[in-house]
């Protein structure tokens, strides 16, 4: 008695050939925390080269400002 109860206390039905349910939901959740990470980690990684970016720009104006030359020739220099 208590073995024919259990699969449809536990996902939602009591044959073998129905849709398990609880399953495709699990499974569901799974996927979408996935992607969550995924585009966590990708937002994380863009912003962090974004901050390396900014401290690399700002490096180069410390060095053209200490050599006193003009803007465009820091550039032209380091190029």
């Amino acid at each position: 008695m208590l073995s024919s109860f259990f699969p449809l206390w536990v996902f939602g039905t009591s044959t073998g050939n129905d849709v398990v349910w609880g399953v495709i939901i699990l499974l569901c959740f799974g996927l979408a925390f996935t992607l969550y990470c995924v585009a966590y980690i990708l937002r994380i990684a863009y912003l962090e080269m974004q901050e390396d970016v900014e401290v690399t720009e700002q490096g180069q104006e410390g060095i053209c400002r200490e050599q006193e030359a003009e803007p465009g020739e820091c550039h032209s220099k380091e190029s």
